[in-house]
């Protein structure tokens, strides 16, 4: 693995009230913006209780295949002579609301509430360490999670690869649990647990928060029993910005089939990246190495018995941005499910 310094490009895209540390780190504040509908009078906004259900909130992705062999996107509903546009597949967008009036007669404006999560990472590490840093795909995942507030109320989340942890962080607004994961180097378990603390007063306060080793490269045999049993009520995966390294790619997607096989009430896995292009002599043109060796990896373990056992599509990203960063056209949001 390189020995270069790599740092995300989130720290030039906006000013996050960066602070430096006296341990050599920074801390920064991370704004973000609630949907009006989680900010009204009639519920509470962040701990998901005493909220009235939002009836245009139930909007299941219009997901699209990925070919399995030729990485294109693929529409679900479409046939393959059918070249027209499918319907389904536009972008969904919620009802236009009619202004509201007061008992008065005047005009009910809705308050969007502003609030911040302070995390506490690294500016530049080695590429073996980029955990410690907070990349673009952490806040892309964690608008879904927003935006999707009731597909994860009062679930159990599992995220791999934590990284710093915003994701779990967000996750814990409305989860009933969540399991926060990463590997136990340069002290990167203990800042999770850092600044699951730093935010504790934004989570439900129903929800129960951990933080635990998971190493992509131990196999699901191996884990300790506790884990294990921990995991098997674990209703959702998230991943974010963990596909990186071949190496690392590799064992993530040995991580992903055993948790598929294993973990009996798991929906689906929701995995968040962002595509680094470069130009290669061999392709004359310019590819996403990590990410077309991912595909490559899941449809070899997903076909391994010459059936295709798991669905890999991609999301629109169609939903709003909640939090300040550029969603830059190589994110991508994965969906795997049965």
């Amino acid at each position: 693995m390189s020995t270069f310094e790599v740092t995300s490009e989130l720290y030039s895209e906006s000013d996050f009230a960066t602070i430096n540390t006296p341990n050599g780190n920074s801390v920064s504040r991370f704004a973000f913006v609630l949907p009006a509908e989680q900010n009204s009078k009639s519920g509470k906004c962040l701990n998901g209780k005493n909220r009235e259900p939002d009836p245009d909130c139930n909007n299941e992705e219009r997901a699209q295949y990925i070919d399995p062999i030729t990485h294109n996107i693929e529409c679900e509903h479409k046939s393959e002579n059918d070249q027209s546009e499918c319907l389904k597949c536009v972008p969904f967008k919620r009802k236009e609301s009619l202004p509201q009036m007061d008992k008065d007669g005047d005009l009910v404006v809705e308050r969007k509430q502003k609030d911040v999560i302070e995390i506490e990472h690294h500016k530049s590490t080695k590429l073996d360490l980029v955990g410690l840093q907070i990349w673009r795909g952490a806040l892309l995942l964690a608008d879904y999670i927003i935006y999707n507030e009731k597909k994860f109320k009062n679930r159990k989340i599992l995220e791999l690869g934590s990284g710093v942890g915003l994701t779990s962080v967000v996750s814990s607004f409305f989860a009933r649990e969540v399991i926060c994961t990463d590997i136990n180097v340069g002290g990167l378990l203990d800042l999770i647990q850092s600044n699951v603390n730093r935010n504790s007063h934004l989570k439900n306060p129903d929800c129960n928060v951990t933080v635990t080793e998971l190493d992509f490269k131990v196999r699901y045999e191996d884990y300790p029993s506790e884990l294990k049993s921990t995991l098997q009520d674990v209703e959702y995966v998230i991943a974010a910005d963990v596909i990186y390294d071949d190496d690392i790619t590799e064992a993530f997607v040995l991580t992903l089939e055993s948790l598929l096989l294993e973990l009996p009430k798991l929906k689906a896995v929701y995995i968040a990246l962002e595509k680094r292009y470069v130009f290669t002599v061999e392709d004359m043109d310019s590819v996403a190495p990590c990410y077309e060796h991912f595909l490559r990896v899941f449809h070899r373990r997903n076909n391994r018995f010459g059936i295709t056992r798991w669905k890999l599509m991609q999301v629109p990203l169609t939903f709003p941005r909640y939090f300040i960063y550029e969603k830059v056209k190589e994110l991508v949001l994965l969906k795997i499910s049965n």
